[in-house]
């Protein structure tokens, strides 16, 4: 595809104004084809990250890589929660990738909805029906978009941070009893697949919190995010002390047992081994419906690894 447009916006990113232009084109598309060179400015080659001033000429091609060449169907098991013609609510299970990406070209959640659904929405191309994330640990509902119309509406929605999202999760150590954490999230300097808290620079970040039980050295909490930041209630739980439990990237994993009572040693192996990932879940999602208008909520049961271990704290209490 090739593209020709003279930039009218100013103090914005380049790949961020093209994927404004370009709505069937991923970010990660765009901003592989401007590392490559296939995407100028003014003639020259640049970066992704590059704010515009308003008058530059963004010139070029959108050269297709292979990543599309692996959207294959495949015979995946999902767990469907809802249906209709306009969306789909999946309980995603833990373990497995939402979409095609570096060195994951099948077995991802998107490879069973292409098996098991005719329709899906193509604003991105190479993403089809995909409107947002969970992480690749995380299990809970996600919302897939059956129509073009459906998808920007629900886009929408989530950028305008009208969906409420409530989270269920197990961390390490005493959580007060209801509180906020916020800050700005950015990729750490040290380690480029992980992110920090910062208090001036990065994207806006919010969640709210509140405890349901505590079981020491361990604490059962809801998670109530308001922004929708990549590794956000990671990153902010492990600011405040809290690690999710079995996070390693983030401090949760086994090393964090040493940091208490050697007699909390045999519950914690016991813990870590029932459930063996990120203990986060994506438990309610509520939304405005795009075509009925009116407000639905999707749930996914809380995970029976999750029951079991905090039956095995409960009898440890």
């Amino acid at each position: 595809m090739h593209i020709d447009i003279l930039v009218e916006d100013n103090n914005v990113r380049l790949d961020q104004f093209l994927v404004k232009k370009l709505i069937k084109t991923s970010r990660s598309k765009i901003q592989s084809n401007i590392r490559s060179g296939n995407i100028l400015l003014n003639g020259k080659s640049t970066k992704p990250s590059i704010l515009l001033i308003g008058g530059e000429k963004i010139s070029g091609s959108i050269i297709s890589d292979n990543s599309d060449l692996s959207l294959k169907k495949e015979k995946i098991d999902l767990d469907v929660l809802y249906e209709d013609d306009s969306l789909i609510a999946i309980n995603k299970k833990p373990g497995i990738i939402v979409h095609p990406g570096n060195g994951n070209h099948s077995g991802t959640l998107l490879n069973g909805l292409l098996y098991h659904f005719d329709k899906l929405s193509n604003i991105n191309t190479d993403r089809p029906g995909i409107v947002h994330r969970l992480d690749k640990d995380t299990s809970g509902v996600i919302v897939i978009a059956k129509t073009d119309q459906v998808h920007a509406n629900l886009s929408m929605q989530f950028e305008k941070r009208l969906v409420k999202k409530h989270y269920f999760s197990i961390v390490w150590g005493k959580l007060n009893e209801k509180g906020k954490i916020e800050g700005y999230i950015c990729r750490d300097r040290k380690q480029r697949t992980k992110f920090c808290l910062s208090t001036s620079k990065g994207k806006f970040s919010k969640t709210k919190y509140s405890c349901q039980n505590i079981y020491l050295p361990f604490s059962i909490v809801n998670l109530y995010p308001e922004t929708g930041r990549t590794h956000q209630l990671r990153v902010h739980l492990a600011n405040i002390g809290n690690p999710i439990l079995c996070d390693d990237l983030y401090g949760g994993g086994y090393k964090k047992i040493k940091s208490f009572h050697s007699d909390y040693s045999k519950l914690c192996k016991q813990i870590m081994k029932q459930i063996n990932r990120v203990a986060l879940h994506s438990y309610k999602l509520e939304l405005m419906h795009p075509v009925k208008n009116k407000y639905i909520k999707f749930k996914a049961p809380i995970p029976n690894e999750f029951k079991l271990a905090m039956s095995l704290m409960e009898k440890n209490v």
